[in-house]
C-alpha cells in the first residue's frame, strides 16, 4: 500500500489526492515559559466617610478634618450613628486648655449627641435597628475623640446609648444626658448617705446653670422635697426659671449674686439670722420682705466654685450637713481651667481628713458618663425613664451650626449661659 501510494497507481487513492500550489505554512517560533511575579492588584476598602470638628491646642482655633473614615464592615459589637446635634459643655473647654502645644493630634470636641443609627454590629442586631433614633455620651477625654463628627463608631459596652422617645427634640436630646447625669448622680450619692429628707435644707450656688436647672427638677419633681429651695443666680436668671417652671415659683427663694458678688454670704448669713428674705421689686427697685424660716443648710450645692462659701459655712451649713462642689475653692474661669486640675491645698485637706477636722460631708464630684458605672445605681435607664415620661426637660439656651463652632464656644466660654448649648451637625 505504501508503495502504491509513493508511485501514485492506485487510482482510487489518486483521484482523492488534490495538489497544492502554496507552500506549508511555516512553523510557529514558541518562546519558553517562565513564571513571572506581578503586582498584586488592589482590593477596594470600603468605609464611611468622617467629617470631623477638631482642634490640635487652645492656641488655634477649631477646624475641619476629613481625614478619619469609619471602615466597613464594622466590628460585630460596634454601632454606627450619624449625628444630628451635640450638647457643648464647659468639660469640653476644659479639655481644650489642657493642650498647651500642637502635637500634631486631632482632637474632638462634643462629649454628648444625638442621631440616628446607620450601621449594626452583627451580634447588637437583635437589640439596635438601623434608622433607630438614639442620644447618647461619648465620653474619651484621653484618646481625643469628640460626637462632633458626621458619624461616631460607638460601642454601647462603654458608650452610653439610649432611644430617643418620640416627644423628645433632636437638639434637646444632645443636651439632656451629661448634665442630668451628673445631677442625678450628686443627689443620689446625697441621698445614700442619709442627707436628703423631707426636713432636707438646700442651697444652690449656680442654679441657672445646665446642671442647676436639671438638680432643681430633681429636686422638686423626683425627690418631692417639700422645703423651699435657696437658689443664688443673677437677676435675669431668676426671671428665666419662673418663666420656664411657673409652678415653682414659690417653691424657689432667689438671691441675687450679682449684687452680693464679692460677699455672696452676707445675705444668705442675714436671712438666716434675720429670719425673713429680702428681695427687691423689677419695677420700682423697692425691697420686699417675707418670712423665712428654714435655718440654716442641710445641703450646699456649689456649681460655680470659689471660696466665699466654704469658708463660711459655721454659719450657712448645718451640723452633719454636706457640701458638694463641682468646681473646687477656685471660681470657675473657663478661658484657663483645664480637665482634671489638682484642688489648692485646703481642699484637699477636706477630702483627705475632713471627718477628722470638720462637722461637715464635704464632696468635690467628678463626673464619669462611662456605661461600666451605670450599673451601680441604673441612672442611664432612670433618666431616660424620667426624660421619656416629661417629669424633666431640657432647657436650651442657644443653637448653632457647627460652621458657627466659634461663635457658640465663645459663648460657652463667657459662663453666661442659661441652659445648654447645642451644635447642629450637617450631613455629610
Amino acid at each position: 500500500m505504501t508503495d502504491e501510494i509513493l508511485e501514485k497507481r492506485n487510482n482510487k487513492l489518486k483521484s482523492l489526492i488534490i495538489e497544492h500550489d502554496s507552500p506549508a505554512p511555516k512553523e510557529i517560533p514558541q518562546e519558553e515559559f517562565r513564571l513571572k511575579r506581578v503586582g498584586r492588584p488592589l482590593r477596594p476598602i470600603k468605609y464611611i466617610p468622617v467629617k470631623s470638628l477638631i482642634f490640635y491646642s487652645k492656641n488655634t482655633p477649631p477646624q475641619f478634618s476629613y481625614e478619619n473614615k469609619i471602615k466597613t464592615p464594622i466590628g460585630r459589637n460596634r454601632l454606627v450613628v450619624q449625628v444630628r446635634n451635640v450638647g457643648l459643655n464647659p468639660v469640653d473647654l476644659k479639655i481644650m486648655n489642657s493642650y498647651t502645644k500642637n502635637m500634631n493630634t486631632e482632637t474632638g470636641i462634643g462629649r454628648e449627641y444625638s442621631g440616628i443609627i446607620s450601621e449594626v454590629g452583627e451580634s447588637l442586631r437583635g437589640e439596635w435597628h438601623e434608622g433607630d433614633e438614639v442620644y447618647g455620651t461619648f465620653f474619651h477625654p484621653n484618646l481625643g475623640y469628640g460626637a462632633a463628627q458626621s458619624s461616631i463608631l460607638v460601642n454601647p459596652s462603654t458608650d452610653v446609648l439610649i432611644r430617643k422617645p418620640s416627644n423628645l427634640s433632636f437638639s434637646s436630646a444632645a443636651g439632656t444626658l451629661f448634665c442630668l447625669g451628673a445631677a442625678f448622680n450628686i443627689l443620689d450619692k446625697l441621698e445614700s448617705k442619709g442627707h436628703l429628707t423631707e426636713s432636707t435644707n438646700i442651697l444652690i450656688n449656680g442654679g441657672t446653670t445646665s446642671l442647676g436647672i436639671f438638680t432643681i427638677q430633681l429636686l422638686k419633681y423626683h425627690y418631692r422635697i417639700p422645703k423651699k429651695l435657696v437658689i443664688l443666680c443673677s437677676e435675669y436668671g431668676a426671671t428665666l426659671l419662673k418663666s420656664h417652671f411657673p409652678d415653682l415659683c414659690d417653691e424657689l427663694i432667689f438671691v441675687n449674686y450679682v449684687t452680693n458678688a464679692r460677699q455672696i454670704y452676707k445675705p444668705l448669713q442675714d436671712m438666716i439670722n434675720n429670719r425673713e428674705v429680702i428681695s427687691y421689686d423689677a419695677e420700682t427697685g423697692q425691697p420686699i420682705s417675707s418670712p423665712y424660716d428654714q435655718g440654716k443648710f442641710d445641703v450646699i450645692l456649689d456649681y460655680v466654685g470659689g471660696y466665699q462659701l466654704i469658708s463660711h459655712t459655721d454659719s450657712l451649713l448645718a451640723k452633719y450637713g454636706a457640701y458638694t462642689t463641682t468646681v473646687g475653692d477656685y471660681r470657675a474661669n473657663y478661658k484657663q481651667d483645664i480637665y482634671n486640675s489638682w484642688d489648692n491645698p485646703s481642699a484637699n485637706a477636706r477630702k483627705m481628713f475632713g471627718k477628722l477636722l470638720w462637722t461637715f460631708d464635704y464632696s468635690h464630684f467628678y463626673f464619669d458618663p462611662n456605661a461600666k458605672y451605670a450599673s451601680k445605681n441604673d441612672w442611664v435607664n432612670k433618666c431616660a425613664e424620667l426624660v421619656e415620661n416629661e417629669v424633666i426637660k431640657c432647657i436650651v439656651d442657644k443653637v448653632f451650626d457647627w460652621k458657627e463652632h466659634e461663635e457658640a464656644l465663645s459663648f460657652l466660654r463667657t459662663g453666661h449661659a442659661h441652659g445648654k448649648v447645642i451644635l447642629n451637625v450637617e450631613k455629610f
